[in-house]
């Protein structure tokens, strides 16, 4: 006991030009957090904001709209393994979406939104979202409903002080809400030339201030321009319908970027592609090239995607590269699926499932607590949100 203080003394003690050096050979988001946590002199030595880590495998945040209200992670330790990680707390908080790490959060108590970065647990608080009106294109003594349908950031916060963060509302036609640094309220958005009444089914940032969504059936695809304004606008700048060879269906289908790329994942419409029938089938790959004046919006579907890996989740989905990881394959997709084996009123057991691009062949991750292989699982509501999150350590400069 008597060499315990001397002991911390000197590796506290350590020049800081060594503890920085020793600092750049970590490859990992949490090994790097754990060394800057081991004295308050590390944590001066060392940036908080490091820019040598590598991208990092994404982590599936599990939210839950009923109890708890902590939301539990499953993070992935090996292509074929999982385990579970605990996160802060975001009691009566409900995440709408997710962009560059960031999770979007609204409250169900004063409709503030919040944005939370759940590896650092820096917040940024937004405006209520207080009573949109959107009075200018809806006809007088229409009684229209509006639910917050999903929410996206334009650019990453911590690099672009200007992003915008856009709401998209439920059950008013082609509208949203925007809001960037240093706006007191948030801006209602309207596309009255836009006369589509099916709903919006996944929203990603795309390019410089782009964002790509689709809508209905898999029916139409628009590209919206954000503008920071002030004030913060996003507008459709084009609208194409969906080219024939990407399927029609009710199923969950995803918009990713990858290498540059935009992709879509469309559920696969032929239980035999699935090796194990008792989870969801698994997804086809389509590259999207948007159209112009002279020329249709192109769809081709992909069954090689080299070494890159998809994560797939509403708004939300990542794509990393294989060579970053050693024991993960390229041309492989994870995503949620559902165990059909068990299946009651509103509730569900959900899994996290691997399908290889190439064979089409899926099967369940395993959970690495458990010593017999048996298959990484929850239970959840029908509602119950489940999102890949991408570590980011970068601050939030206001």
């Amino acid at each position: 006991m008597a060499d315990e203080v001397p002991r911390r003394a000197m590796w506290a003690g350590l020049r800081s030009q060594l503890v920085k050096l020793t600092s750049q050979f970590f490859t990992s988001v949490d090994d790097y957090l754990r060394f800057r946590a081991v004295c308050k002199s590390w944590r001066c030595a060392v940036p908080h904001r490091p820019d040598h880590l590598p991208t990092q495998l994404p982590f599936l945040l599990l939210v839950s709209t009923t109890e708890p209200k902590i939301g539990p992670a499953y993070r992935l330790i090996a292509a074929s393994a999982g385990n579970v990680r605990s996160l802060p707390n975001t009691a009566n908080m409900l995440c709408i979406g997710s962009s560059f790490g960031w999770l979007i959060l609204l409250s169900e108590n004063d409709c503030l939104i919040n944005l939370f970065n759940p590896v650092t647990a820096e917040d940024i608080r937004l405006p209520r979202l207080d009573g949109p009106t959107f009075a200018d294109v809806v006809p007088p003594g229409d009684e229209v409903v509006i639910v917050v349908e999903k929410a996206v950031l334009s650019s990453d916060p911590t690099l672009d002080r200007d992003f915008v963060a856009v709401v998209f509302m439920l059950g008013v036609n082609i509208r949203w809400l925007t809001w960037r640094h240093g706006d007191e309220s948030w801006t209602a958005n309207a596309n009255p030339d836009v006369q589509l009444s099916s709903g919006m089914r996944d929203v990603v940032p795309y390019g410089n201030r782009i964002l790509c969504a689709i809508y209905g059936d898999n029916d139409d695809w628009a590209v919206l321009q954000v503008d920071p304004g002030p004030p913060a606008r996003a507008t459709i700048a084009a609208w194409y319908a969906m080219p024939s060879c990407v399927p029609r269906t009710k199923g969950l289908t995803y918009l990713v970027v990858s290498a540059g790329e935009l992709l879509l994942a469309a559920p696969h419409d032929n239980d035999n592609r699935t090796a194990n029938v008792n989870i969801t089938p698994g997804y086809r790959v389509f590259r999207l090239e948007p159209g112009g004046i002279s020329r249709p919006a192109v769809a081709v579907e992909v069954e090689d995607i080299h070494d890159r890996i998809l994560f797939l989740s509403p708004s939300s989905s990542v794509s990393v590269s294989a060579e970053d990881f050693f024991g993960f394959p390229g041309n492989f997709i994870y995503f949620v699926g559902k165990d059909w084996r068990e299946k009651r009123e509103n509730r569900r057991v959900w899994l996290v499932v691997v399908q290889s691009l190439e064979s089409g062949e899926t099967t369940v991750v395993a959970d690495s607590n458990i010593s017999d292989q048996r298959p990484l699982r929850w239970r959840g509501r029908r509602s119950d949100a489940a999102r890949w999150v991408t570590p980011n350590l970068r601050s939030y400069n206001r």
